[in-house]
């Protein structure tokens, strides 16, 4: 498929609706200020091209939606151009993936390499982490754990790096005080979500 030509306006505008919830064709058509056989005409071919899922609500109420619209699954589409390598690939995303593009979309690009040495680094020591997330205000990676003896270890770690990066330790009760827009690295039990009760970034 050509996901150039496939994915303009308003089939783009659509995914980007349904990727914050999933939601009904009067849902999508009220937000894009159009008619719903018009919305629901652009959900059938997004939907043909295996791009969304359906989900019966069971309602039976007048008014209430009885189907709405999810996303299939998670993909990007890249647009490569390097010497000696141009391409166009659509990737379906897994963890891995995911972490990585957050990476990319959410700080400098000159501190994408060591935001994901850092986060490398972590790894070797995931259980004894809460979350990491980074405060794209200030490209500072946060570590949600209380853990003496890694903090000691990641702070030498990044005194070695090249370029310096911001890391700041806090607890789970410390962790409160951050304001909400902080991105997700790893938070395996969705405590920017369940502590704040704010604005959870999965993107």
């Amino acid at each position: 498929m050509d996901f150039d030509s496939f994915l303009t306006s308003p089939r783009w505008e659509i995914l980007q609706i349904i990727a914050e919830k999933p939601s009904s064709p009067i849902e999508i058509a009220e937000k894009l200020n159009t008619t719903v056989s018009y919305a629901s005409q652009q959900l059938k071919l997004l939907d043909a091209a295996g791009l969304l899922i359906k989900e019966k609500t069971g309602a039976a109420e007048k008014g209430k939606p009885r189907t709405l619209f999810g996303l299939s699954g998670e993909l990007v589409y890249l647009s490569v151009l390097m010497k000696k390598n141009s391409i166009k690939k659509l990737i379906h995303l897994d963890e891995h993936h995911k972490r990585i593009l957050k990476i990319w979309l959410s700080v400098d690009f000159s501190l994408h390499y060591y935001i994901e040495k850092l986060f490398w680094k972590l790894e070797e020591d995931i259980e004894d982490i809460k979350g990491i997330f980074i405060d794209n205000s200030d490209c500072k990676v946060i570590i949600v754990s209380e853990d003496k003896k890694l903090k000691s270890k990641i702070e030498s770690f990044v005194e070695k790096l090249d370029k310096k990066i911001q890391c700041q330790f806090v607890s789970e009760s410390g962790f409160k005080k951050f304001p909400r827009n902080l991105i997700s690295l790893y938070d395996p039990e969705n405590i920017l979500e369940v502590l704040k009760g704010g604005t959870y970034r999965d993107v």
